[in-house]
């Protein structure tokens, strides 16, 4: 009788694939941050465009990420890129309590559901994507 394969390193792997994810994510979040910003100190943008700004580019990351994760993974990308999104949002949770010490006009539940659904869509997209061979 043979024996099934144990999948040992299937954890490791995982998480890899989810640090390419947030990589990704956090690359483009930061480029489109930094268009953004050049943007707005060009036609001298209010505080409130900021705002709508700062959540554009963090449903683009979101989706990005969750794609980029869903490409490596191959599988399970609606619950891998939702996974992505999780992360992303602790993240920003974490990093924001640390800086800013502020969270007056932070919206947790509606940035979470953002990121969320923005990443899984994104990693569901990405399995669905057909490969160039």
């Amino acid at each position: 009788m043979r024996r099934n394969r144990i999948n040992k390193g299937r954890g490791v792997c995982i998480a890899a694939e989810q640090l390419v994810a947030l990589s990704a994510a956090a690359g483009v979040v930061l480029l489109l941050l930094c268009a953004m910003a050049f943007l707005a100190a060009k036609i001298d943008a209010g505080s409130s465009v900021f705002s709508a700004m700062s959540t554009g580019a963090l449903a683009v990351g979101a989706y990005c990420g969750g794609y980029a994760g869903g490409r490596r993974r191959k599988r399970n990308g609606l619950a891998m890129g939702a996974l992505t999104g999780l992360l992303i949002f602790v993240i920003i949770l974490v990093a924001g309590g640390i800086f800013v010490r502020s969270t007056e006009h932070f919206s947790p539940v509606g940035k979470l559901m953002l990121t969320v659904v923005f990443a899984a869509v994104g990693g569901a997209v990405g399995v669905n994507t057909k490969r160039i061979p």
